[in-house]
């Protein structure tokens, strides 16, 4: 409402249009207000829950050091909705020397139950990266376990054969130039030092420092 003044100054009756505007212009605002923040809670009120959040993967040769049993081993029969695998072993490259050639393999609990660290395999070969637990070994999405590429060929133990349809240990790669030379030219600017300065002590008659 607006208060409207007389010829004397004085405060006048109040107009109710105004008080009607300023309520509408208010509740407007306070819808705009609820919709935007609505709209911004909206994705975190609708979102799925986060898979596992694992730290950064250890270096392979860390996971080996730490690890109950690292194998190569081909998953034959899943179970579980595939959490749960039996293992052909085809090569041991840690573990107890008694270890079977056919594991099981549990990367989550019983069924019925999930984890967000849940581990879901496939019928394939695998690089595992185990822990021991009573009957079986267990894994889980935030392991180094993962399917077998050639490369990894690079960290197999001596002594440990290849399975069938696996590479072998790849040999001795060439020099890198782009290394091996700025050394090799430090190399020799050190020993042209060295033998400058010898020389130069021979011709002043004056034997080295360390020989003196």
């Amino acid at each position: 409402m607006r208060r409207t003044s007389g010829a004397s100054g004085r405060t006048g009756a109040v107009v109710p249009g105004d008080t009607t505007v300023r309520e509408h212009t208010a509740a407007r605002r306070l819808g705009s207000l609820i919709v935007a923040l609505l709209l911004a809670l909206g994705p975190g009120l609708t979102a799925t829950p986060a898979l596992a959040s694992c730290a950064s993967p250890r270096p392979v040769e860390e996971s080996m050091l730490l690890s109950d049993a690292v194998l190569v081993g081909t998953v034959t029969h899943l179970e579980n909705g595939g959490r749960w695998a039996v293992v052909k072993v085809e090569e041991r490259w840690r573990g107890p020397e008694s270890l079977p050639d056919t594991i099981e393999v549990r990367g989550g609990p019983e069924p019925g139950t999930s984890t967000s660290a849940d581990r879901v395999f496939t019928g394939e070969r695998y690089l595992f990266f185990l822990t021991k637990s009573p009957g079986y070994f267990a894994d889980n999405a935030c392991s180094a376990t993962t399917l077998w590429t050639d490369d990894l060929a690079a960290f197999r133990p001596s002594g440990v054969a290849p399975a069938p349809g696996t590479a072998a240990n790849p040999p001795m790669g060439p020099l890198d130039l782009a290394v091996v030379l700025p050394l090799a030219a430090l190399f020799g600017a050190l020993v042209i030092a060295l033998v400058s300065y010898l020389l130069i002590l021979r011709s002043r008659g004056r034997p080295p420092d360390w020989m003196r």
